[in-house]
């Protein structure tokens, strides 16, 4: 799992997740719900357009315009997903060695999980897990 601050950065730092120093304390964070903007600070960091992202979390681009436009924070689970995408790119990053290719990564299908891209697994806890094990897998060079 990468550390938090490195979660936390790939987010858009401090003025917007604010400084977690652990996964235990982004549990509030999640509950309380991030800002809006959080989802283009997301597709910056990881070069997903915010409509690929509005797909993955699932929330409808009218949901998230309205929300930007009155400063509504996003819904806890809404949070989590985009907490997991989160998680999911930094490790494929620091694993695959670079963003180009943990988006690339992300975006295939993936044998070890069971022909799904890796993207399509985020929305359930068990799938995040299975990605996330994929992910430390490689990073310990077995075959995956």
């Amino acid at each position: 799992m990468p550390n938090a601050q490195a979660i936390a950065k790939f987010m858009g730092g401090k003025s917007l997740v604010g400084t977690p120093k652990s996964e235990f304390e982004f549990i509030n964070v999640i509950r309380t719900g991030l800002p809006p903007a959080v989802i283009e600070s997301v597709a910056k960091s990881s070069s997903f357009t915010e409509d690929e992202i509005y797909r993955m979390l699932p929330i409808a681009r009218r949901t998230a315009a309205r929300r930007k436009a009155t400063g509504t924070r996003l819904k806890a689970l809404e949070s989590e997903l985009l907490y997991r995408l989160s998680c999911v790119f930094v490790m494929a990053t620091e694993t695959l060695g670079d963003a180009d290719k943990a988006r690339v990564w992300l975006l295939e299908s993936n044998r070890a999980l069971n022909s799904e891209r890796p993207i399509d697994l985020l929305d359930t806890g068990i799938g995040f897990e299975d990605v996330m094990d994929v992910l430390r897998r490689i990073e310990f060079g077995v075959y995956s």
